[in-house]
């Protein structure tokens, strides 16, 4: 079977017209579209043509205002730069109200057994030691007092052995010697009747108070 072979004249045409396409194509990827503007004389399909010396033909709306950069050679406007607001800055955090400060307690009376040295309302001390345990530089005043019975030297020292048995007291809740003061009034200060049982109850006492 013969193979039929195109006239050489359609085989060169085809060639040609090859060629002008690839070459148009080429060309496309330098051309600029008028982008809108109608500084530049454009073709059909909105290109901007160009004159023999490949610059961009203007018209005669040419302005600078109007003008298109890469037609003419100036170098193109670089963007702003993003300005990025700082963050806010943290609100302030105000600081803890500071804890009240401890009130001292009131005077404490303890009371005594006649002729005894043991103090009988003990557990009334441990609120002078939780406050001297918070407050370090507080010292408290222990004076002890008898009734008028027996002889006044000898209620003098059990005066003294009272006020001391409440001086030991707080030390086993860990408050230094040093900060409690220790004294004896014997029979001298008597705050009730010592003719009477109940007055004299009322005397066989120990005074404690905070003095700092």
């Amino acid at each position: 079977m013969k193979t039929k072979l195109l006239p050489l004249v359609a085989v060169i045409a085809l060639a040609a017209t090859s060629s002008v396409q690839a070459h148009s194509s080429v060309e496309a990827k330098g051309d600029i579209m008028a982008e809108g503007t109608s500084a530049y004389v454009v073709d059909s399909i909105g290109r901007i043509v160009r004159d023999n010396y490949n610059r961009c033909v203007r018209s005669i709306d040419w302005s600078k205002d109007t003008a298109i950069a890469k037609c003419e050679g100036w170098e193109e406007p670089k963007p702003a730069p993003v300005v990025v607001a700082p963050a806010p800055a943290p609100a302030p955090v105000a600081a803890p109200a500071p804890a009240p400060a401890p009130m001292a307690p009131a005077k404490f009376i303890g009371h005594f057994d006649f002729d005894k040295a043991n103090v009988k309302e003990v557990p009334e001390l441990d609120v002078f030691a939780a406050y001297m345990n918070e407050v370090a530089d507080s010292k408290v005043a222990i004076t002890g007092h008898t009734d008028s019975s027996g002889p006044e030297s000898y209620n003098q020292a059990l005066s003294v052995k009272r006020a001391q048995d409440v001086a030991d007291y707080l030390a086993g809740k860990g408050i230094a010697a040093d900060r409690m003061t220790v004294s004896g009034m014997g029979e001298s200060s008597p705050v009730a009747d010592n003719g009477t049982k109940a007055g004299r109850a009322e005397n066989r006492r120990v005074e404690v108070e905070i003095v700092k």
